[in-house]
């Protein structure tokens, strides 16, 4: 009985252990993807954020606008909007399938029409679609 518990006991450490880094890896596939999406934003590399967005894509802004697709790469491409920096922290990234929820703080520095730079909470959700976040 022991044997076989002990047994059991080693399997599922192991089983767990690969499903922490393979959680871990997808963890960081998330993470690399906001930061590519902020890093077209600021760059205002409108083939990027094509790529990146989905079709259905809306955000809700800090000032409460909720724009999709489209509207939010006007926004970006717009001389309106200067960020210079972004810093992330704390993120965060639950998978719930082919859905990932990434949480944590983004601080943004430069200016835009209708927003205040500094600190905000972030929550952005992915969804995998054909075998793609």
């Amino acid at each position: 009985m022991k044997r076989t518990f002990v047994v059991a006991l080693l399997g599922l450490l192991a089983s767990s252990r690969a499903w922490a880094q393979a959680t871990s890896a997808t963890d960081q596939q998330i993470i690399k993807l906001e930061q590519a999406a902020t890093d077209a934003q600021f760059k205002k590399d409108r083939a990027t954020l094509e790529r990146l967005l989905a079709d259905d894509y809306f955000y809700t802004h800090s000032n409460g606008s909720v724009p999709n697709k489209t509207q939010e790469i006007a926004e970006s491409m717009s001389s309106d909007v200067q960020w210079t920096d972004s810093k992330f922290a704390d993120l965060k990234v639950r998978i719930f399938g082919d859905v990932a929820v990434l949480t944590g703080r983004q601080t943004i520095q430069g200016t835009a029409k209708g927003y205040v730079p500094g600190p905000r909470r972030i929550t952005d959700i992915f969804v995998k679609r054909s075998g793609r976040w």
